[in-house]
């Protein structure tokens, strides 16, 4: 596992595309690839943003990134399986973690 200071946003994307062994996924596509780090940290999808934030500092247990790794979850008035769904395993725990922790560490680039 990555420490959170060593963490960076490429390292997220590529927990993400490994994932999904980067192919082109889901209803919603591979929304981690083609954006900087900025406009990640504020992305929607169907209607939810994917990064909880409480008095401007971001909080990963509590981001449906990580929520929607680890389980089912309701969001934006929908109701959303684990991810990534379909024919691929669930992330790792301890992959799931270190994005987890990277977010904490308020998503360095």
């Amino acid at each position: 596992m990555l420490l959170p200071e060593t963490t960076k946003f490429a390292d997220v994307q590529q927990i993400l595309d490994e994932a999904v062994e980067q192919q082109d996924i889901g209803i919603h596509g591979p929304f981690w690839r083609g954006v900087s780090r900025d406009e990640f940290v504020v992305k929607e999808i169907f209607g939810c943003l994917i990064l909880h934030q409480e008095n401007e500092t971001f909080n990963g247990p509590q981001s449906p990134l990580v929520k929607i790794l680890r389980a089912r979850i309701e969001c934006g008035g929908g109701s959303f399986p684990q991810m990534p769904a379909g024919i691929f395993s669930p992330i790792a725990e301890e992959k799931i973690q270190t994005i987890s922790d990277w977010i904490d560490a308020q998503c360095p680039e």
